[in-house]
């Protein structure tokens, strides 16, 4: 850039570019919107339809007033500041939905999704962030999702919102009903300007998590520590049928408890979606209050059933070891039935010590005892589902590393490979230039507990299990990051972070429990983002030493990485 760029707020309007035939914001800026005209409705009654880049088109034919249409988009740096290499924005898009679906077919897996995309060029493939789930009545039908922006000079953004089963993708040609919609925009690149070729795994915001399907606990679940964790109605029904279920991944819970197969979604009661989130706000802590959100579908009619005065029950418990699967009783609460519609339950609870991963249970159904057992059926209705969560158990620590971020010229023949010293400030191995790649070597945290020199090699003073020796513990021996550009390491840059552990001959004392497992467990922290994050996790078989994960670096001047093995 010829000069600086000011600091401030800088809002643009795109105006569509005929080249790459789709709303653009030429400018930098820190928030970058399509306007309310561009993008407007859906197939050909939307302006310069399709307003994409490569051609992906809506389902023709449709009126935006009887279909559904996205009608706003926007990107904005979460720091209002000029959107830059390693920052993380924020998509925000508005969406209309039919007022009238009489005249469509109705199937258990049909819903309200919308899908968001990035590319941080134009000839690169579409990156899947994240999906959201519309409940129109319900909510304001405007959705917003984070991500960090990669290296790349022009970005672009894609927003997709149908109504079919849940298909990811970045043109969903078998729904009925959908409208996509692409956004491009300016990014600052403030060191390198050469394209990352891997796609990011890890760089969607943490704190507000979409649970997916967990095949070992069986249940929908969130891998992460974040501030909430939401299954966004993706399991709405009850019970199963001779297929498989009229609720996905029936039952959803983790110790097998089964809904009751004479409940059908729509008219009897069902719980259509579990929320947990953090009261103030800040990531799931022990200690720290939560809060559950649930949405239940009250009977429409009970005049028919055998018992039809009865009362319809809502049970909440809580395993703080979601492994264990011991339930502990909340709260219960009732209701009259025979209204129908959706109705929802909250509830205030405080996180406990057990395990980093833990669980809620809902029991919701009609019956007419007010306390019942976490899996005892309560008649005939009856619907159960489990939701796994992570909680920072204090083995995620907060680091204080007080540096600002100012971006740092480079020398011009900078150091290719480096291998750390041991630095008295920090407490921990550390490359002081900057470089392709920076390692431990063999030598600086070789061993474990007392027999590592400077132990514990922690920045915050985190210790490995006193007294062992590496020859029968486990010990981490080797670490190293290296951009896989093989040029040196840049904010938005993917990097390999590597590790060599060692693990006992002889583990003949130890209980040998089934869950029992190697482990090891990859974060990062930055001097701009004071606080360990979760990368990925990684198990060891026998035969294994070496270890890899990737991780793009976001903003920030001076970095750390650990390893838990």
């Amino acid at each position: 850039l010829d000069s600086p760029l000011p600091n401030h707020s800088k809002s643009i309007a795109a105006t569509y570019d005929s080249e790459y035939t789709v709303p653009r914001c030429f400018e930098h800026a820190s928030l970058c919107h399509g306007g309310f005209v561009l993008i407007r409705g859906v197939g050909d009654e939307e302006e310069n339809s399709p307003n994409t880049i490569d051609s992906c088109a809506d389902r023709t034919g449709s009126s935006s007033q009887k279909f559904e249409s996205i009608f706003f988009m926007s990107v904005q740096s979460v720091t209002k500041e000029i959107m830059t290499v390693g920052d993380w924005v924020s998509i925000t898009t508005a969406v209309t939905s039919p007022t009238d679906t009489s005249l469509r077919p109705m199937p258990a897996d049909h819903q309200f999704i919308i899908h968001f995309y990035y590319k941080s060029d134009v000839v690169s493939s579409w990156k899947y962030i994240t999906s959201r789930f519309r409940q129109p009545g319900l909510d304001s039908g405007l959705f917003s999702v984070k991500y960090m922006l990669p290296a790349g000079s022009v970005h672009v953004v894609r927003v997709i919102y149908g109504y079919g089963p849940f298909i990811v993708g970045p043109c969903v040609r078998s729904w009925e009903y959908y409208d996509v919609d692409d956004l491009m925009f300016t990014v600052v690149e403030p060191f390198s300007t050469v394209l990352p070729s891997l796609a990011p795994t890890s760089s969607v915001a943490e704190e507000d998590l979409v649970a997916v399907y967990d095949t070992e606990f069986t249940a929908p679940r969130c891998f992460d520590v974040g501030a909430s964790c939401n299954t966004w109605f993706k399991n709405g029904g009850v019970g199963r049928d001779a297929n498989g279920g009229y609720e996905n991944n029936a039952p959803n819970t983790i110790d097998g408890c089964e809904d009751y197969s004479i409940g059908k979604r729509g008219h009897d009661e069902s719980i259509q979606s579990m929320k947990v989130a953090s009261v103030d706000g800040a990531f799931l802590s022990v200690g720290e209050k939560a809060r559950i959100e649930a949405y239940v579908f009250k009977a429409k009619d009970t005049s028919s059933r055998s018992n039809p005065n009865e009362k319809e029950y809502a049970h909440f418990w809580y395993a703080p070891d979601a492994k264990s699967k011991d339930w502990s009783h909340l709260r219960s609460t009732s209701f009259d039935p025979g209204s129908g519609g959706l109705m929802r339950l909250n509830l205030n609870f405080t996180l406990q010590p057990g395990d980093s991963t833990q669980a809620v249970r809902l029991t919701y159904g009609y019956a007419e005892s007010r306390y019942m057992g976490p899996c005892d059926r309560m008649d005939k209705y009856f619907d159960v589902d489990d939701l796994v969560f992570e909680v920072d158990h204090g083995s995620i620590p907060k680091p204080s590393l007080q540096y600002i971020y100012t971006p740092h010229v480079l020398s011009p023949s900078p150091v290719t490979e480096t291998v750390a010293k041991y630095d008295r400030k920090f407490s921990v191995p550390r490359c002081a230039d900057y470089s392709v790649a920076c390692n431990t070597g063999f030598d600086l945290i070789w061993n474990v507990g007392d027999e590592e020199p400077n132990f514990p090699n922690s920045i915050d003073t985190c210790s490995d299990s006193t007294g062992p020796t590496a020859h029968k513990f486990e010990s981490v021996r080797y670490i190293s990051v290296r951009s896989t550009k093989d040029t040196i390491m840049t904010v938005g840059d993917w990097i390999s972070i590597i590790a060599r552990v060692y693990s006992p001959n002889d583990k003949s004392l130890r209980p040998m429990s089934e869950d029992n497992q190697f482990i090891l467990h990859f974060y990062y922290t930055s001097d701009f983002e004071p606080r360990w994050k979760y990368i990925a996790s990684r198990f060891r078989k026998p035969g294994d030493s070496w270890f890899e994960v990737k991780h793009m670096l976001p903003k920030g001047s001076l970095h750390a990485v650990r390893v838990i093995y």
